[in-house]
């Protein structure tokens, strides 16, 4: 069975769902697969949980570190 892996910081419900349908109508229409077949799971990642160059993207990022920190605030 096609399974999709998809890295991303933390997303809405919302985007989620955009982000796995037009996932699946670029599957089905690049392999002319149906999109019943079709796994995508969605692995979310804190964007403290990421780093490139040995600094965490919430060092490097002032706007990244304001979102983890909302995201934080709205959802102890």
């Amino acid at each position: 069975m096609p399974h999709i892996i998809v890295y991303c910081p933390r997303l809405t419900r919302e985007k989620k769902a955009a982000c796995v349908s037009a996932l699946t109508e670029a599957f089905e229409r690049s392999t002319g697969l149906g999109g019943d077949i079709l796994t995508i799971h969605i692995e979310e990642h804190s964007y403290n949980n990421i780093a490139v160059g040995g600094r965490l993207l919430t060092e490097t990022y002032p706007e990244l570190a304001e979102k983890e920190r909302l995201f934080e605030r709205d959802n102890p």
